[in-house]
């Protein structure tokens, strides 16, 4: 009887520890509907931003139930979200909504930040009606930044000055 006690109560111990793990490393993993955007990319992706000392960094993306429609073509569609950090280091969150995130596609501006700073076409013609940060994985793939930044080596940091 005595034997049995300390098996149930081991058993007991080891889910808790299990759970208190399962807990504690789900903080810092990415949830499973966010998607890492390529950083094969990401110089493309900044190049659509008006100002030069600008960069993008920690961007991640959430597919949408919407689609865009291209000409009669539908795409997957795909918000994407990513920290826009100004030279002096402070980063807002930017969203646009793309077709794809592992290869080149069409980019369109979401959020009032993303229209703010970069010069990428804004939603609202045929191909995006519908998109908006209202629709479902927007503010998603806000989150996404948001938890990323602590996993991000740089996320939010400007770039240090090199010595010559």
């Amino acid at each position: 009887m005595a034997k049995q006690m300390v098996t149930i109560g081991g058993r007991t111990a080891f889910v808790a520890l299990v759970t208190i793990f399962g807990a504690s490393c789900g903080r810092t993993a990415e949830p499973k509907h966010c998607l890492q955007f390529s950083s094969d990319l990401m110089p493309t992706f900044a190049g659509g931003l008006m100002r030069k000392d600008f960069r993008v960094a920690n961007a991640w993306a959430v597919k949408s139930d919407q689609m865009i429609d291209s000409s009669g073509v539908k795409f997957p569609a795909y918000f994407l979200s990513a920290d826009i950090i100004a030279p002096s280091g402070e980063a807002v969150v930017g969203t646009w909504v793309t077709t794809d995130v592992t290869k080149g596609g069409l980019m369109y501006s979401v959020s009032p930040q993303a229209v703010k700073y970069s010069n990428w076409a804004r939603v609202g013609d045929p191909s995006t009606v519908g998109i908006s940060m209202e629709t479902k994985g927007a503010k998603e793939s806000i989150s996404c930044v948001l938890n990323g930044r602590g996993s991000s080596p740089q996320a939010g940091v400007a770039p240090a000055a090199t010595k010559p």
